[in-house]
């Protein structure tokens, strides 16, 4: 049994009792009612803060704003690039899809760690709060209404998406210069890649050093090796664990370096892994005067000193933690900045191409829906495969019935 996805079906299943009994304050927004919808809760919260902080140092808060817009237009860019070629590459070439969904207990993508409920649920609520914050607090700098303040879930069947939102008043937006739309709008995403920033710090500074003090690295692992030289023409596989070079012993990729600095091109060495022993002939470094054998390895993995208590596990735990609220922030920062319908993305590329086309709304929806309509079909091609393996383990029963 999958824990984390159980605990997701029972965080959906009190959420939705939740709102039953607060019909009031809460607005449905049917998407494809019953299976897709989007809950919110409307409340004040957060709102006489925002107002506080945004008298209290307008001047930097501008300044940051300002800059956003710039940050918000080049992430465009980027996702959009990003996407694109991420899905020629999964058509075409064998890669993975570009866009994924982050549930708790799914494997995002290859190479992404599964993130346990409660890492995903901190990590939502940090991204998400930090998000709709930064909306309101530049709608107060520029003197724009918030009606309401409160927190959003999407919802596939059942409410398992929190999210948050805060809701400015659109008349008096929309009244605003085009800059201080984009502002707004930016503003969101903008935070989510500072909020990122200040945990790759806090990662730096903080959980690096006390893991490197609390652990060790257990062996050298072989992750990539080139095409036509030496490590790749004597079949070694990618995974095997480097013991010995020669008469060196290697546990670090430190020892590894080391080991090869000593050798030079054209030498024959013996590389004893823990599958077998290879003879092997070094060529040239393309920018070293040492040989190379065309190898890149990694530590294969950490292991925690003992006497430490929970130490250890404490850190790590914090560390996985860190570790996606980082990736979630990045990720859904640069998801939202898609050019892409009612997103923050979409609307200030909307902005955007009504400055071009010198404020005709005609061409500007025009190119806005071709664009919109475009990511979206990208971003159907990305998830259709991860929608198929998710529900086909309920199909399958039945399918065999008919096979």
């Amino acid at each position: 049994m999958n824990i984390d996805l159980l605990l997701l079906a029972i965080l959906g299943v009190m959420l939705l009792i939740f709102f039953l009994l607060n019909k009031k304050n809460v607005d449905l927004q049917k998407i494809i009612f019953p299976v897709l919808y989007l809950v919110l809760y409307r409340t004040k919260i957060g709102l006489n803060l925002m107002d506080r902080i945004s008298k209290k140092y307008p001047r930097f808060i501008n300044f940051i704003s300002i800059a956003g817009i710039y940050f918000g237009f080049f992430g465009m860019a980027l996702i959009f690039y990003f996407l694109i070629k991420g899905t020629y590459s999964f058509l075409f070439i064998g890669g993975p899809p570009p866009v994924a969904p982050l549930f708790p207990g799914v494997k995002p993508a290859v190479g992404i760690p599964t993130i346990s409920f409660v890492h995903w649920i901190i990590a939502i609520f940090i991204l998400a709060g930090v998000h709709e914050f930064s909306h309101g607090l530049v709608a107060r700098l520029h003197n724009i209404k918030l009606k309401s303040s409160g927190f959003a879930v999407f919802s596939i069947l059942l409410p398992i998406v929190p999210a948050a939102f805060v809701e400015p008043d659109e008349e008096q937006l929309n009244k605003k210069s085009k800059k201080t739309q984009l502002a707004v709008l930016a503003a969101g995403s903008w935070s989510n890649f500072i909020t990122a920033g200040i945990f790759i710090l806090i990662s730096l500074v903080l959980i690096t050093p006390l893991v490197g003090i609390s652990s060790y690295n257990d062996g050298v692992v072989v992750v990539q090796l080139e095409k036509g030289l030496p490590a790749f023409n004597a079949d070694i596989g990618i995974g095997e664990k480097i013991v010995k070079i020669n008469d060196y012993e290697i546990k670090t990729v430190d020892d590894f370096i080391l080991s090869m600095k000593e050798i030079k091109p054209g030498e024959k060495i013996k590389m004893e892994t823990d599958k077998k022993e290879y003879s092997l002939v070094t060529v040239s470094s393309p920018d070293r005067d040492n040989g190379y054998l065309g190898v890149s390895v990694s530590p294969e993995k950490k292991v925690f000193k003992e006497g430490l208590w929970y130490w250890p596990q404490i850190i790590s735990w914090f560390g996985v933690l860190i570790s996606w609220i980082i990736l979630a922030n990045i990720g859904v920062g640069l998801f939202n900045l898609l050019p892409l319908g009612p997103v923050d993305g979409g609307r200030m590329f909307f902005l955007m191409s009504m400055i071009l086309f010198k404020n005709d709304e005609a061409k500007a929806k025009r190119l806005w829906l071709i664009v919109s309509f475009f990511c979206l079909a990208l971003i159907a091609i990305s998830i259709l495969p991860w929608i198929y393996n998710l529900f086909s383990p309920l199909f399958t029963p039945i399918i065999s019935l008919f096979g």
